[in-house]
């Protein structure tokens, strides 16, 4: 996809540039804070603060964003611009995350790290101007499962007790074992190949890749309880290799009573609705969709 950049470096796909710089470029109505903070193993967590240069009377909803990059590559400035895109109308912030990256860091380090980002927000709300009831925890492909894993450790540790409104769970990476349909179908010869799959679950994992070993948080399709989550926004294309993964874990989140808008876009493949391509009217579509169910779920905060 697209967005896979990191800080000043241009992107192997064309010739884009992702820092601050560029965000608040693309998007003048916002200014940009960072604040570091510890992580779970002596290590540094930047985040990156998004917030509109009007005030606000109230506190404002957040969306906490984990880029994608597959947890090999990116930072917390990949792809940003697009998902504020999503947020027009909105009056939000936006934190982004940057978390350590595999091989360096196998999982759960990653996803450990934005849970620990997590909790630095739903703790310093007040003086980010932010509510506490209203975060939506979004990440896309291999963010997607950080943001997943995320959720699943809000609800198991439930101290300091976190209320995430509602999780977005875009072209999500869930499963390290890579055995569904689409996975056999989608071997080769596909932008994002389950041969491609395989090795990046090999980084992110290394020999535990698909053995019994691995835990939810490390790829949260494991999970068989999926009972008591946030709300959930998930999404495929129909010929990419997460698409069976994504209705697997759709599927689970209803057996467990939890809520789950589910959409498998038409011939389309990962990534592609990053595209700039007016000749695909399906790119407008969905976007729509996720900008749709954002505006639902960041908005009824206020009407609760």
């Amino acid at each position: 996809m697209r967005g896979v950049a990191s800080g000043e470096q241009e992107c192997s796909h064309g010739s884009f540039i992702f820092n601050a710089e560029t965000v608040l470029r693309d998007n003048p109505h916002l200014s940009h804070t960072e604040h570091s903070i510890p992580g779970p193993d002596n290590n540094i967590i930047t985040l990156s603060v998004f917030e509109p240069n009007e005030p606000s009377k109230a506190p404002r909803p957040v969306l906490y964003h984990i880029h994608g990059g597959g947890m090999v590559s990116g930072d917390r400035f990949t792809a940003v611009t697009p998902v504020i895109d999503l947020l027009k109308g909105i009056d939000c912030v936006v934190v982004s995350v940057e978390h350590r990256l595999a091989p360096e860091t196998r999982a759960p380090g990653p996803a450990e790290d934005c849970y620990a980002g997590l909790v630095w927000v739903s703790e310093n709300a007040s003086s980010l101007g932010i509510d506490p009831a209203a975060i939506v925890v979004f990440g896309v492909s291999g963010g997607g499962a950080l943001a997943a894993a995320t959720c699943l450790m809000a609800r198991d540790r439930k101290r300091p007790a976190i209320p995430i409104k509602a999780q977005m769970l875009y072209s999500p990476l869930l499963d390290d074992r890579c055995e569904s349909l689409a996975d056999q179908q989608f071997e080769y010869g596909n932008p994002a190949s389950t041969a491609w799959l395989r090795a990046i679950w090999d980084l992110i994992l290394g020999d535990a890749r698909g053995s019994e070993h691995v835990t939810p948080y490390q790829a949260p399709a494991r999970e068989t309880d999926l009972s008591s989550l946030p709300a959930a926004y998930i999404d495929a294309g129909e010929c990419e290799v997460f698409r069976d993964v994504a209705v697997a874990y759709a599927t689970k989140m209803w057996r467990g009573g939890s809520t789950c808008e589910l959409h498998i876009w038409p011939g389309a493949w990962h990534g592609f609705d990053m595209m700039d391509d007016p000749n695909m009217p399906l790119i407008h579509v969905a976007n729509m969709a996720k900008a749709n169910w954002l505006q639902r779920v960041m908005r009824s905060v206020k009407d609760e």
